[in-house]
């Protein structure tokens, strides 16, 4: 019989943090035979095989970002060629911003037992269909460079991450953009590339930052990304070139207001190729990789994701 299946990291920061919420989590599972806790990649998959094999209509997924990520790559790798199951996204990470985006009420606790409860009640879950990104077989929401990256590094200096940590980030580099201090140094390192959207060149440029993503939230409730949201199989591109510019418009952002378009190359579409002169750093979902100059970001297929 189907069911729901249930994955989670023992191992992640707020699961060693909070064991008690763990085990709470398992007791509200409605088959125990379908919780898995891999603590590996090859764990994962076999994770994924058994919730493949066992026909689950939803497979829901205790972490932040990062483990979300990890668990779709290798959803996507095992389930190929079949129908994919509902997702239910159970906030239980220190980014959570995914779940922000699907605006769930509650702690981990709360939604699974929502999701639980509207499950054994035959009721028909609750859904937004958002899609992936791919991007060298790997999958998630949120693509980063540059600046992002830099950003993502000082965010995990911290002993104790959060939304107010990654606030005071923000505040911090746009103070020293203004004076020209040391830490807006280090952020804004521009690299030359050239970006492509769906067959669309913006010409070689010295890039500062770039975000490619299917959410029209990218944190701290800033809707800089707000045009994702209008068509669910594109995702949008903005690319910042003048840190001059930056500064003036984080109140703008902060708001929801959209850039304007001297400040920012911005577009919306389902292929982007960045082309660059060297390698370079990206996070996907705040895992951080490596490209040699080269890579491609596309949309990938529709995710129902619950919403309950």
């Amino acid at each position: 019989m189907p069911g729901i299946g249930l994955v989670s990291n023992p191992y992640s920061k707020k699961n060693r943090k909070h064991p008690d919420r763990l085990q709470k989590l398992i007791e509200c599972a409605p088959d125990k035979d379908l919780v898995r806790l891999p603590d590996s990649f090859d764990k994962m998959d076999a994770a994924m095989e058994h919730f493949k094999n066992s026909k689950v209509d939803v497979i829901a997924i205790n972490g932040g970002d990062g483990t979300v990520h990890v668990a779709l790559t290798s959803m996507m790798k095992i389930y190929r060629g079949v129908e994919l199951p509902k997702i239910a996204i159970l906030k239980g990470g220190t980014m959570n911003q995914t779940a922000t985006n699907l605006k769930l009420k509650g702690n981990t606790i709360d939604i699974f037992k929502r999701v639980v409860k509207a499950y054994k009640e035959k009721k028909v879950l609750n859904c937004k269909q958002i899609s992936l990104l791919k991007i060298n077989e790997r999958y998630g929401f949120i693509f980063g460079s540059g600046a992002v990256c830099t950003f993502m590094d000082l965010y995990h200096r911290s002993s104790n991450p959060s939304p107010l940590v990654a606030a005071k980030s923000v505040l911090a580099m746009a103070g020293s953009m203004l004076v020209h201090g040391k830490l807006a140094r280090e952020f804004f390192k521009p690299t030359w590339q050239e970006l492509n959207a769906d067959g669309f060149s913006f010409g070689r440029a010295p890039y500062l930052a770039f975000l490619i993503t299917t959410l029209p939230s990218v944190g701290l409730g800033m809707e800089l990304t707000f045009r994702a949201k209008v068509d669910p199989k594109k995702a949008q591109m903005v690319a910042f070139r003048d840190k001059a510019k930056i500064v003036p418009q984080v109140a703008r952002v902060w708001l929801g207001r959209s850039v304007p378009p001297d400040v920012v190359d911005d577009t919306v579409g389902s292929r982007f190729f960045i082309n660059g002169d060297k390698s370079f750093r990206y996070t996907l979902d705040g895992d951080m990789y490596s490209s040699s100059g080269k890579l491609v970001v596309e949309t990938g297929p529709l995710l129902d994701l619950v919403t309950e």
